[in-house]
């Protein structure tokens, strides 16, 4: 089938308004013809019949004994004035008579849009004023109604907005019939599905855009297949980095808890169940870890209720020997009383520990960290405070995103920008918010978690 050549956008314009200008001649043909038709019946007169009957009357007025309204013709005004300009009778206004005796001082035929007819009688002067236009020949028509010209003029009005009306929803409906093929690109490429032919529109600036965005569609797809790769790469060698990990993990763990069945010292008992605790704690987040890469859902809730009050019990455990390894004093309130909450006991552990591990790291040696765990209502509230020199403000915008470092000094292989991120995951994950802020006094960072016991 043999493809149409587009024309451009001008010409698609121009046959609308051609549209216009026919209906506008024809418009006005059929007003002409109207109008002569109903002159040439009993309607109205034509615009000279005044200046007609005043000539008309000249002779009778002129010779007549006195001027009665009888010798005045239909479509006339008149004034009798004396020699001095004084009006002894007739039809006219003070306005309009003093109009006529200046016209007839100056010898003018016109003034404004009346006309006028001077006679000249024994003594004074009989003047007919009337106006060149179409007029009515029933007096009660002309009365009530607008003159004939003037309807004329409202009809052709009425008309023309008719007329442009009718040829403007014409154009919007073809006009919106040609960008559909436009529109139908953009809301493909807005739900990102890129599997469509772009077709025409005929008009050739749209199919311009279109070629333009049919070029953009297979850019964007390339590009998502290539990021979609990259992704799944990464996704592989994280996932084959955990399982690596998790071997060391085991020899360490298992050496901790082969030191904990030895007599030792308090203190070394102390450290070497640590250690233990620490490496079970590496082995979840491993866990978490491969299950992550294996799935799109990102973390897999398993609520588990219990007590509140045990479950902070342990994560103070956990984070005292975190405070003790970096020499750091852990002031801890806990006042969230025997109220059952329920969440994954793991990961909500993990979110804790993260937030209170960047709370230590940013404390100097000798400082303190301070935790607060309260009851708000339905809510838990647990708090953190660290005693180093608060969030940046980008940290404080971009601090829960992935991979974000604020600092880049921090870019070291013990560091890499998860632990906010992977925080306030969970917490988003258990129907909780966490909040960065400043604490104005003494002005370290301060995290909140929130989270509701239900």
């Amino acid at each position: 089938m043999r493809r149409k050549r587009p024309i451009p956008l001008s010409l698609f314009y121009l046959k609308y308004f051609s549209y216009i200008f026919v209906g506008m001649v024809l418009l006005a043909a059929v007003l002409l013809l109207s109008f002569t038709a109903l002159a040439s019946g009993d309607l109205f007169y034509l615009a000279n019949e005044g200046q007609k009957q005043a000539e008309s009357a000249q002779a009778a007025i002129r010779e007549a004994d006195r001027v009665t309204a009888v010798l005045i013709p239909e479509l006339c005004g008149y004034a009798v004035f004396d020699l001095n300009g004084h009006v002894t009778q007739g039809t006219l206004d003070p306005g309009a008579a003093r109009r006529a005796w200046n016209a007839l001082q100056s010898g003018q035929p016109s003034a404004g849009s009346d006309y006028y007819t001077v006679i000249q009688r024994p003594g004074e002067y009989c003047v007919l004023q009337y106006r060149i236009i179409p007029q009515y020949k029933s007096p009660a028509l002309r009365k009530h109604l607008m003159p004939p010209q003037s309807l004329l003029l409202l009809l052709g009005a009425a008309g023309t907005l008719l007329i442009v009306t009718a040829v403007a929803v014409r154009f919007g409906r073809a006009f919106r019939k040609r960008l559909a093929p436009l529109t139908a690109a953009v809301n493909k490429i807005r739900q990102q599905d890129l599997e469509f032919a772009v077709s025409e529109s005929g008009i050739r600036e749209i199919d311009e855009i279109l070629q333009s965005m049919d070029q953009m569609r297979l850019a964007l797809k390339s590009a998502l297949e290539q990021q979609w790769q990259l992704e799944q790469a990464k996704s592989r060698q994280m996932s084959a980095l955990a399982h690596d990990l998790k071997t060391p993990l085991t020899i360490v763990r298992g050496n901790a808890e082969l030191l904990l069945e030895s007599e030792l010292p308090e203190a070394q008992e102390k450290n070497a169940a640590y250690i233990e605790n620490s490496a079970l704690q590496m082995q979840n987040y491993v866990q978490t870890l491969i299950e992550v890469t294996r799935s799109w859902q990102g973390y897999q809730i398993h609520r588990q209720r219990g007590s509140a009050r045990l479950l902070f019990q342990q994560i103070e455990q956990q984070v005292r020997g975190l405070c003790a390894v970096h020499r750091v004093s852990l002031e801890w309130s806990c006042c969230c009383g025997d109220r059952q909450l329920s969440v994954d006991r793991d990961l909500f552990t993990r979110a804790v520990i993260n937030v209170a591990a960047n709370a230590v790291e940013h404390t100097p040696p000798g400082g303190s960290v301070q935790v607060w765990v309260t009851e708000e209502g339905d809510w838990l509230s647990l708090v953190i405070l660290d005693a180093g020199k608060g969030f940046s403000r980008e940290a404080l915008r971009h601090a829960t995103e992935q991979f974000f470092m604020d600092d880049a000094s921090r870019n070291s292989k013990t560091h890499f920008g998860i632990g906010l991120y992977a925080a306030n995951s969970i917490i988003h994950e258990h129907g909780g918010r966490l909040t960065l802020e400043n604490a104005p006094d003494p002005g370290g960072g301060r995290v909140t978690i929130c989270i509701p016991f239900s």
